[in-house]
């Protein structure tokens, strides 16, 4: 989720009851209400360029569509019963496991929004190919796999923006400092965007498509660690090193 924060002992106000309408492509049902079409036909090519890629590089086929929830502004989104914590400020959007839903709110800048919804549905694809689309075969224990947060956020950052300017200062300044986390260090802001900088480092040595394989080894080995060593030959001991080594050589 993008900057998602839990804030507890707060209690979460609905003042408008909105209606909802839908339109639909074909892998998505957009959700909308009243003042909120333009926006979610800005967001359905977005979405299915998105969805293919996203399945292409990981080599996964859906086994349902999937729906977007959009939201007209950020105090909107802030009223949404898909979820009972309360939405901070900082929330840009978020995917819920029950039925793997990604919900993105519009705050007045069409980048961000952009950046968000192909954010989003990386997590929508992820939950779907390790957890079968919803939280139950996590709760029943059927599926044990623990993925790091660096890997999801880092991820979805990485598929969504590539590489851009924000992620090179940060990691820039990181590396000057030499300042540079261990992989497995990876936690809060810096599982985003050092995250997103190791999927860099991969995916400019090893292909994109090495991306997919460290997924799906991942996935079938039930182990991160092993997912990685049978796609690129290292753990991410190893791969920390080199990673560290190629950040400070940028």
């Amino acid at each position: 989720n993008i900057s998602f924060a839990q804030s507890f002992g707060k209690n979460k106000v609905q003042y408008d009851d909105f209606k909802w309408s839908y339109i639909q492509t074909k892998h998505f049902d957009i959700y909308f209400y009243e003042g909120g079409k333009d926006l979610a036909i800005f967001a359905a090519p977005i979405a299915e360029e998105q969805i293919k890629r996203i399945t292409s590089i990981l080599n996964w086929r859906m086994r349902k569509r999937t729906s977007l929830i959009i939201y007209n502004s950020h105090s909107d989104f802030q009223q949404t019963n898909v979820v009972l914590d309360y939405l901070t400020e900082g929330t840009g959007g978020f995917t819920e496991l029950f039925k793997n839903r990604a919900v993105v709110p519009f705050d007045g800048n069409y980048h961000e929004f952009w950046h968000v919804i192909r954010h989003e549905l990386l997590h929508v694809v992820i939950n779907d190919m390790i957890y079968g689309g919803n939280i139950q075969s996590i709760i029943s224990g059927r599926v044990k796999l623990r993925i790091p947060l660096w890997m999801n956020e880092g991820f979805a950052e990485y598929i969504s923006m590539g590489w851009d300017t924000h992620a090179d200062l940060i990691m820039r300044d990181v590396a000057l400092n030499n300042d540079i986390p261990d992989i497995k260090n990876l936690d809060y802001y810096m599982a985003y965007k050092g995250g997103q900088s190791v999927y860099r480092y991969v995916a400019d040595k090893y292909g994109v498509e090495k991306i997919g394989e460290i997924w799906s080894q991942m996935k079938s080995r039930g182990d991160f660690e092993k997912g990685f060593k049978s796609a690129i030959g290292m753990g991410t001991k190893d791969l920390t090193k080199k990673w560290q080594r190629w950040l400070r050589n940028l």
